[in-house]
Formats: structure tokens, sequence, C-alpha cells
């Protein structure tokens, strides 16, 4: 059976992730989610921490694009300073989105890493195409109620993830 939920590799933070070992893999496009991966979801512009991952991702030869199901008006004003490409309301975990981004930027499933907090949105989405994924811890404990019912539904999901054997929560691998 194929991963759904899984991800490929399990870090405290965006700022552990090791953009070189992404680079030696293969890895051409960088894809993160915003709210709660990068920033608390009600923080409208990026802080001095993911200004600099941007360009640190940049700078690893990485092309970086936002994924977001949150609205434009939000991912636009987020995205503002960052120069990177945004697909906002991508309703994650469907597939469209990730399709027409991966069109868009001319590569295929196995050179995108997909960094994301949720496993019901950003690791299922990204798992259904056959892209890397980078599951992280959240960076706020608050959330929109949309997201405590997808929390909710989640804390099952690691649940039996950890019975099989595949994944702790709070267990990274880095």
């Amino acid at each position: 059976m194929r991963k759904l939920f899984t991800p490929d590799w399990y870090i405290r933070s965006y700022r552990n992730l090791d953009l070189e070992r992404l680079v030696q893999s293969g890895i051409r496009v960088l894809v993160c989610d915003i709210d709660n991966t990068l920033v608390a979801h009600d923080v409208a512009e990026p802080d001095e921490a993911v200004i600099a991952f941007v360009q640190s991702v940049k700078k690893s030869g990485l092309r970086m694009v936002l994924v977001s199901n949150n609205v434009k008006e939000r991912v636009d004003k987020f995205a503002a300073s960052l120069d990177v490409a945004t697909y906002p309301f991508a309703r994650k975990p469907l597939k469209q989105t990730y399709v027409k981004m991966m069109n868009d930027m001319n590569c295929l499933p196995r050179e995108i890493a997909v960094l994301g907090d949720q496993l019901l949105t950003d690791m299922l989405g990204a798992n259904r195409i056959g892209c890397y994924t980078i599951l992280t811890q959240p960076v706020a404990q608050r959330d929109l109620r949309c997201t405590k019912i997808n929390r909710f539904f989640e804390n099952i999901v690691f649940a039996v993830l950890k019975a099989q054997g595949k994944l702790r929560k709070g267990e990274f691998n880095e």
C-alpha cells in the first residue's frame, strides 16, 4: 500500500531543514505551506527568520513556492516581499494545485519537496502526487477553527502510525 500520511522526513522546524540534503537528492523546488509551518496563522508578514530562510533556499539553488489553503489576499500579503511563486486557496490535499504548480515550474514530483505542518493536508496531498514530504512541528499551538478539526483527526492518524511503527509525534529524525 502506498504511503499517504507518513512523511519522508520529520523535523522540528523549517529552520532545521538541510537544504544541501535536498539539493543532493535531486530536489529542484521547495514547496512550503505558510500557516503554522513558517509563521502562526495570524501573523500577516514574514519575520526576519522566514526572510533569511527564503534567502537561504534561493542561495542553495532551489526554487521556492508557497502553496496554501488560505485566501489570496493573505497569501499575497505574506509573500509580497519574498519574490516567490504563490498558489493560494490550494484545496490541499486535492491534486489540482500541485499539478498546476508542477507544470508552471516544469518539474516532476520527484524533483519537489513539500514542507508542511499537517498530515491531513500537506503530507496527504504531496504524497498522493509522489513528492518528497517533510513534516514540521507547528510553529504555534493556536489554530483556525477548521484546522482544530483537522488536528483532532490528525491525532488519530498519528496514533495509528505510531501503532504501525511508522511515525511518533514529536520524535523527529533530524
